[in-house]
């Protein structure tokens, strides 16, 4: 990893420096920090959020190798390897990630990228590398300050994670989401409580400081290009989903944070935002709640019964990202942000693969957007041009090579796309799906009412 092993760290502090009058130009000095103990920091981190250690944390020091090392054999990583490598064949099939894409590998690098410090829960241990930190922060004066702040700025990260973990078992909670949309809604949480919890250590945690605070996340506005530079052997998807988890993830949290400072941000961990849509757009969380719309294709599950090896909501932040491979960052926001549903299944067919995604938006003209813009992806990934199928204007279709076809189809504010299929036996599938999709209100994911805490008091 070398010089990449800080690199988020080295974010997270560019951001928490425009907090201090004068420090944005990169030669100045992080703030002065007084030396403190583990014990010290741990007790601190404790106050600042207004949550108790359930069981005792230690600290230990060791090698970035070791922690790889512990990290890979994780019961997470061992037990997800064989599904994370199903979902890269069919985010590949999408132009998500790039052909033959070793995702367990590439999630593994990527979390020793942004994560300095690794709570282990299972030893009840903060792993903290070895190595000089100063090696990544180019940005700062190399003084005995700046090590002292990127020391405990690690320690608060990690720290925050064994608070959220001890409290409302939160990695086991984005460990067991039901789909990728809700467990990237949960990472945007826990990574906007850690930066605030950063900020709120280097300030003071004071009322009259809350404003100072929320004006320091809002100086990370460059996260995502810092990212797109330091982490660019990683894939861009992997990049997107941590400038969203950070950036997008203290903007949500900071609502919360701003009305009501830390009772506010912990009801959020025991009423949490169920979709990327409510993270991107805080208001249909806090004013007024707009969760995803559940939708089961029931004429695909009997169609290929027994061969379906995933089943998966994107969510509208992925949907972006697949859009954004051919549309301008401004065009793929504004066609993603009708999302109000999807329903993506993966089926195998011997080798072959088969993809059935219905996506459903907030009226017709937001499904027309998003069917123009997912036509210019599919084409771009393809190599091949869709066109409409004989009478019938809502539908295209192309043959490709390997003799399979892929179809597009809108209907209402529904639009449906089916990849692996041969013409014209797709076009019989594309109809009979309308006939029986189910859609409706998505059941409560988790199981929220742990210790009395109420929602978010200005959601209604």
């Amino acid at each position: 990893m070398g010089g990449n092993r800080w690199a988020v760290t080295r974010f997270w502090l560019v951001g928490l420096l425009l907090l201090f009058p004068g420090c944005a130009e990169p030669d100045l000095e992080a703030p002065v920090l007084s030396p403190l103990s583990f014990e010290e920091l741990k007790q601190r981190i404790s106050r600042i959020r207004g949550l108790p250690f359930q069981q005792e944390v230690s600290l230990e020091t060791t090698s970035t190798e070791a922690i790889r090392a512990t990290l890979e054999k994780s019961p997470c990583m061992e037990n997800e390897k064989g599904n994370l490598q199903q979902k890269a064949r069919v985010y590949a099939r999408l132009g998500l990630l790039p052909d033959a894409t070793d995702l367990p590998k590439a999630l593994l690098d990527l979390r020793l990228s942004h994560q300095g410090a690794h709570h282990d829960s299972r030893r009840k241990t903060i792993l903290l590398p070895s190595a000089p930190w100063k090696s990544g922060l180019t940005f700062l004066s190399p003084s005995p300050t700046a090590q002292e702040a990127v020391k405990q700025l690690l320690l608060a990260q990690a720290l925050s994670h064994a608070l959220q973990e001890q409290n409302f078992r939160w990695e086991e909670k984005i460990t067991h989401a039901s789909t990728e949309d809700l467990r990237l809604a949960l990472r945007a949480l826990r990574d906007g409580d850690t930066l605030l919890t950063g900020l709120a250590h280097l300030t003071g945690d004071f009322k009259e400081n809350r404003q100072k605070i929320i004006n320091g996340l809002k100086g990370l506005s460059r996260l995502p290009a810092q990212i797109d530079k330091e982490l660019f052997h990683l894939p861009r998807l992997l990049r997107q989903k941590v400038a969203f988890q950070y950036l997008k993830g203290s903007e949500f949290i900071s609502w919360a944070y701003s009305l009501k400072g830390w009772e506010g941000v912990n009801s959020l961990f025991l009423h949490p935002p169920t979709s990327t849509r409510q993270i991107l757009h805080p208001e249909k969380y806090y004013v007024k709640r707009d969760d995803p719309l559940r939708i089961l294709p029931w004429s695909l599950i009997r169609q290929f019964r027994g061969k379906k090896i995933m089943e998966e909501t994107l969510g509208e932040f992925l949907i972006y990202s697949f859009l954004s491979q051919t549309l301008s960052e401004g065009e793929a926001k504004q066609a993603a942000a009708g999302w109000a549903g999807d329903s993506l299944m993966a089926f195998g067919q011997g080798e072959e693969l088969v993809l059935g995604w219905v996506t459903a938006w907030d009226d017709r003209e937001e499904a027309r957007e998003f069917y123009a813009g997912s036509r210019r992806a599919l084409e771009w990934r393809h190599g091949a041009s869709l066109e409409p199928s004989p009478g019938r204007s809502d539908t295209l279709t192309v043959a490709l090579q390997s003799g399979s076809a892929l179809l597009l189809q809108l209907r209402d504010r529904f639009v449906f796309l089916l990849d692996g299929i041969p013409l014209p036996l797709s076009l019989v599938i594309a109809e009979s799906l309308w006939n029986d999709l189910e859609t409706g209100a998505e059941p409560e994911p988790l199981d929220l009412a742990e210790n009395g805490l109420q929602p978010f008091a200005a959601r209604r």
